[in-house]
């Protein structure tokens, strides 16, 4: 059997592989030729001493003992059959590509639409909305192959251990071009600029193996037949597809398509999000807080933080943390504003940004004086309606902006410093933007946050928004059991958007339960047909 160990490293000595070995085989007491493998299990950087360390936890293979990992799941390696059962996915994101594999690796042909573009054409539209405001309202940081998560770090760390198999998503990213450190770092990540050609890859082994994908395709109706099961979908151009199954993998910022199912009359519930703002510090000011000096030392990564507090009964928290990272424009409408963060593979900007949102719901509106009508949808119209408050007609994009020292004492910024998002800033009093309660949670937590960390307030420091996206604000019901819709069997709401994940990791799991439960029901079907029993699928 191997043996686990924790073994600590100084900056400089973590990447040595010799050393690594002879380190292990000195623990085990064994000579280092004696051991066939060092299984890396978890890596981690504790910087809270006067010098920093990597503490790893390894599995240690002594001869004659030899690793052997288990076959990748969920990879297409053959053809699927001519007259394969089909499952149409809408949503190319991590939910919709991983069910699309794991439907095809087990031979069911899975038939994607996407409303935006191919990855490398939704590149040029991303570059135009940063640079000169255009923006395709199909085709953006939100929309496009790949999703969301392609173009916002790509960070894959998750707390949904009881959701799936974390391990096998993070494998096939390296399957798919991946650094194989990513499958025992604690904050693993891929980089924006490293997604686009994995996700490339992903795809073609999914044409490879036969599944269809419709790109720039709007789903505009759901069919169901006389016994209320889901049959077919239609486009914008009124074209009918097909289908034994439907996958809806729409991402969080498909407001139209929640409309829609609204006005049919399929069950949607309102969902509590966060909403708030990006606070973008200069990296070495996060570096200073962090390392307390040691940066200047060592070899370190860009620092990163994390940040949990209550404001009274609000919760307040910092999130998408991008160390050496941008913030962009993440708005799919025209004449609203959203923000988000995001950062290359090498964290190479000399910004960090870090949404700060605080927790919205009907109870917490209310018992703030907002009043909110008795529909599902009226948490995704509060959200609408403060991304229009953010826009300003005439400045295109750019975002209003204050200091972080300006804000917490509730006055307006006579200049900004400089500020890696590109389609610009501009001097406002954020407490004419915000909704009242979360200006003042914010600034409560944030002086708290600041007494902890006095190095976190600096007039270097700035505050922009919306940061509004952090979850779907609506959840398309799902029985627990069969992930299906209750009111439409064969329709599996799933994903982000579907309002049962939050990120690309579990994503991207929730899309390998919502098709194994499809491969689950074919089966049952399938030997229901051996039986001569009617059957849905």
């Amino acid at each position: 059997m191997p043996q686990t160990l924790s073994l600590n490293f100084q900056p400089e000595e973590w990447g040595n592989s010799t050393l690594l070995y002879t380190r292990t085989a000195a623990a085990l007491k064994v000579p280092a030729k004696k051991i066939s493998y060092i299984h890396i299990q978890k890596l981690s950087l504790d910087a809270r001493g006067r010098i920093p360390c990597y503490r790893a936890m390894v599995e240690v293979y002594v001869l004659p003992e030899k690793y052997t990992s288990e076959p990748l799941q969920g990879i297409p390696s053959a053809p699927i059959a001519k007259h394969a059962p089909t499952v149409l996915i809408v949503g190319m994101g991590p939910a919709g590509l991983f069910a699309a594999l794991t439907l095809a690796s087990a031979g069911i042909k899975p038939i994607i639409f996407e409303r935006g573009k191919p990855v490398r054409e939704r590149k040029r539209d991303v570059a135009a909305l940063g640079r000169e405001s255009l923006l395709n309202p199909e085709s953006n940081y939100s929309f496009g192959e790949g999703g969301a998560g392609c173009f916002s770090d790509g960070k894959l760390y998750t707390r949904s251990n009881k959701r799936g198999d974390i391990h096998r998503v993070l494998r096939t990213f390296v399957h798919y071009g991946a650094k194989e450190e990513i499958l025992y770092q604690a904050h693993p990540h891929l980089g924006s600029d490293k997604m686009p050609a994995m996700i490339e890859k992903m795809r073609e082994s999914l044409l490879q193996a036969g599944a269809e994908i419709h790109f720039n395709t709007c789903i505009t109706q759901i069919h169901t037949d006389s016994k209320g099961r889901f049959a077919a979908l239609s486009d914008q151009n009124g074209k009918e597809y097909k289908g034994n199954a439907l996958i809806l993998a729409c991402g969080n910022s498909a407001s139209d398509l929640y409309r829609y199912l609204h006005q049919k009359g399929i069950a949607l519930q309102e969902k509590p999000f966060a909403m708030g703002v990006r606070i973008e510090h200069p990296q070495d000011t996060v570096n200073a807080m962090q390392y307390k000096g040691a940066e200047k030392r060592y070899d370190l990564p860009p620092a990163e933080y994390s940040f949990a507090e209550q404001s009274g009964n609000i919760g307040v928290f910092s999130f998408c943390m991008c160390p050496g990272g941008v913030v962009v424009p993440a708005s799919t409408d025209n004449n609203t504003l959203v923000v988000n963060g995001m950062s290359d593979s090498g964290r190479r900007s000399p910004w960090a940004n870090a949404g700060w949102v605080a927790s919205v719901s009907r109870e917490i509106l209310e018992a703030n004086g907002i009043r909110l009508p008795q529909h599902p949808l009226a948490l995704l119209d509060f959200q609408q309606q403060t991304e229009s408050r953010f826009f300003t007609p005439g400045k295109g994009f750019a975002a209003p902006a204050q200091r972080l020292t300006d804000f917490l004492k509730h006055k307006n910024s006579a200049s900004l410093p400089r500020s890696s998002y590109s389609p610009g800033i501009f001097a406002a009093d954020m407490h004419q933007y915000l909704p009242a309660y979360i200006a003042q949670a914010l600034r409560d937590v944030l002086g708290k946050v600041t007494q902890k960390k006095p190095a976190f307030l600096t007039e270097q420091a700035i505050l922009l928004g919306l940061e509004s996206r952090t979850s779907s604000p609506v959840r398309i019901l799902r029985n627990p059991e069969t992930l299906e819709h209750p009111q439409m069997p064969g329709l599996y709401p799933c994903g982000e958007g579907a309002g049962y994940a939050g990120g690309i990791t579990s994503s991207a799991i929730d899309g390998i339960n919502c098709a194994e439960k499809i491969l689950q029901n074919a089966a049952i079907i399938a030997k229901n047909q051996n039986k001569h029993e009617p059957t849905g699928f």
